[in-house]
């Protein structure tokens, strides 16, 4: 073993002892709050009906339907398909969701983010700690239970078993908030099960969910008022083997330099977060077409796409081209070379129905019918929106991987082995659910509808981030 690895192991050991100790805490603390009777320790609500809200990252719609099946959240009606915005990550999933309840723009893609204005990444571990932004000025603050960033980065310490361990607190700790509030909504959120659908697998995110379920009937059970639940998850996990995409190699191949910062025109900045579907890239915007032809070549990669006056470009395998334009809430989806999302057949049939005007335009909801049960659901909408999103830090390129390929942080290859990913525009990574005991739900739902569906809550927390994006027309100038 050399030395490089016994000292990873060595940090390896003392997050695992702070982990323990933690969940120790935590769970003394919920054996304590579990023996008082329902009204005792809290505040009678004054509201006949309580809400209970609560996000779960990254549980994919099929699986709500597996456990379903096999018995479980049967007091719940039947769940919707909550289609994500593309890249299907979080920050930019949840911004979508929460911008009815005031969620302003995220900062990145991720928390892990290329500043333009900086010029710099920003946002990793020692920025949360130091900072404390991982919740302030984030659609993070809108919850009433959301784990710390230094709980959230112990379920890494020894994965899946502190995923797991982090989880459960996770379950504690909404109990307790829930039984110790008299707001007559309450807005929660786990991340832990993301983590456990990458790091854990199937078999252990089932057991969580299983838990959840319980953990939702006793608060039902043990309240002295009504409580109506909804859950929602901000996109799917796809449970498959993994290769990595050789994205890197290739973006080297083509001249360019992987550095921290835009220096030049061969810069590229090129974020590793996580292990995802998807990929961001930040270089000066002359060079967007060349690297999008040049990535679409690599093993394992679906499409690339970029912007350019308002026009979105899709670039697929064997230089395969089309482009996406936008007019009011009527959508143009026009093929140069070959078809990249392959949608010809669905436009022979939305033209035979008349759906198509003169100009080739085919309305909003035309196309969310007519693909969102697709291979790609509503993917030309989604790539449009995508590649303009409610980012303050917008991307020059992003990349679409294949399923079984994904890209990211090499160090937490080293501690984990990926059974599961979202980023992509595939089925299983994009559906995510909803679900509640008292709605009637469509059999679809956009991300944007996700809080009408669930009957508009209002929350009683305001977020304190910034109102305005920033756009990619200022990544050259920003970033020299």
């Amino acid at each position: 073993m050399n030395e490089m690895t016994m000292k990873l192991f060595g940090k390896r050991q003392i997050a695992v002892s702070l982990l323990i100790l933690l969940f120790l805490q935590t769970t003394l603390q919920g054996l304590a709050a579990t023996p008082l009777a329902p009204s005792e320790g809290k505040t009678t609500p004054t509201a006949q009906t309580r809400r209970l809200i609560i996000c779960v990252d990254g549980v994919g719609f099929s699986l709500i339907e597996k456990m379903r099946g096999e018995g479980r959240f049967k007091q719940f009606g039947k769940p919707a398909r909550m289609i994500a915005p593309f890249p299907t990550l979080t920050n930019v999933a949840m911004t979508e969701i929460l911008t009815p309840v005031g969620a302003g723009p995220a900062a990145g893609y991720e928390d892990s983010f290329f500043d333009l204005e900086k010029n710099r990444m920003r946002g990793g571990l020692l920025d949360r700690f130091r900072s404390g932004q991982f919740i302030k000025g984030t659609f993070r603050e809108l919850f009433d239970y959301h784990p710390s960033a230094i709980k959230s980065g112990l379920g890494y310490a020894a994965p899946p078993v502190s995923t797991y361990v982090e989880s459960l607190t996770d379950l504690v700790r909404l109990r307790q908030k829930f039984r110790a509030s008299s707001d007559p909504v309450f807005f929660a959120y786990t991340g832990a099960t993301d983590s456990l659908a990458h790091l854990g697998g199937e078999w252990l995110l089932r057991s969580f969910l299983s838990r959840l379920d319980d953990t939702i009937t006793d608060i039902i059970r043990d309240s002295p008022v009504p409580v109506e639940v909804s859950i929602f998850s901000d996109h799917g996990n796809h449970f498959r083997k993994y290769k990595r995409a050789s994205l890197k190699e290739a973006l080297r191949r083509a001249g360019m330099r992987l550095e921290g910062r835009v220096r030049d025109d061969r810069s590229v900045v090129f974020p590793q977060y996580g292990l995802v579907g998807s990929a961001v890239l930040f270089t000066e915007e002359q060079n967007e077409a060349r690297l999008a032809h040049g990535l679409s070549a690599v093993r394992g990669v679906d499409f690339t796409a970029y912007e350019t006056n308002g026009v979105v470009y899709v670039v697929g395998h064997g230089g395969a081209l089309a482009t996406i334009e936008r007019r009011g809430d009527r959508y143009r989806y026009q093929t140069v070379k070959g078809d990249p999302l392959s949608l010809a057949g669905v436009l022979e049939k939305l033209k035979a129905q008349g759906r198509i005007d003169a100009e080739q335009f085919i309305a909003e909801a035309d196309w969310f019918e007519a693909t969102r049960d697709n291979e790609r659901p509503d993917a030309v909408v989604r790539i449009f929106e995508g590649m303009n999103a409610p980012i303050r830090n917008r991307a020059n390129l992003i990349v679409n991987l294949e399923d079984g390929y994904y890209t990211g942080s090499f160090s937490m290859d080293i501690f984990a082995f990926l059974q599961a990913t979202h980023g992509n525009l595939g089925r299983e990574q994009s559906f995510g659910f909803v679900i509640g005991t008292a709605q009637d739900l469509p059999a679809y739902i956009r991300a944007a509808d996700v809080w009408r569906a669930i009957g508009s809550p209002h929350l009683h927390k305001q977020t304190g981030g910034e109102a305005n994006a920033s756009t990619k027309s200022s990544n050259t100038s920003k970033s020299q």
